[in-house]
């Protein structure tokens, strides 16, 4: 992974972090959300940027209106993470989906996946 998603995505976890110190509920779903968007494909993860940004936005408004120093700064930092995601995060590798290469498992091995192959070619495995 570069450098680019590793600093975004640090950032808004630090921005959701302070966040979960003063307001736990909004904390929990900038979190959830850095963490969900680690796993999503390059346009739902955008769209998702996008959300954490307004959450960031609303957020940092709002505590400064209060004069909440900790919230505004979480608020404003999760802000400029989703803004930088939601801007760049198109670019960002894919998240792999678990298959395994074939070359590296070793010969006549019973995986998981010739199992269900042979299901869906319709023998009994287990026979």
């Amino acid at each position: 992974m570069t450098r680019e998603p590793v600093a975004v995505l640090a950032a808004a976890v630090l921005g959701g972090g302070l966040l979960l110190v003063v307001e736990p509920g909004v904390g929990l779903v900038a979190l959830a959300g850095t963490g969900a968007a680690l796993l999503l494909q390059p346009r739902p993860r955008r769209l998702l940027a996008a959300l954490l940004a307004v959450v960031g936005l609303v957020t940092g408004g709002v505590a400064a209106a209060s004069v909440e120093w900790l919230v505004t700064a979480g608020g404003l930092l999760l802000a400029g993470a989703g803004a930088v995601a939601a801007a760049r995060s198109g670019r960002w590798p894919a998240p792999r989906r678990g298959d395994r290469d074939r070359a590296r498992e070793p010969a006549g091995s019973d995986s998981p996946r010739d199992t269900w192959a042979a299901l869906d070619r319709g023998e009994d495995p287990t026979a």
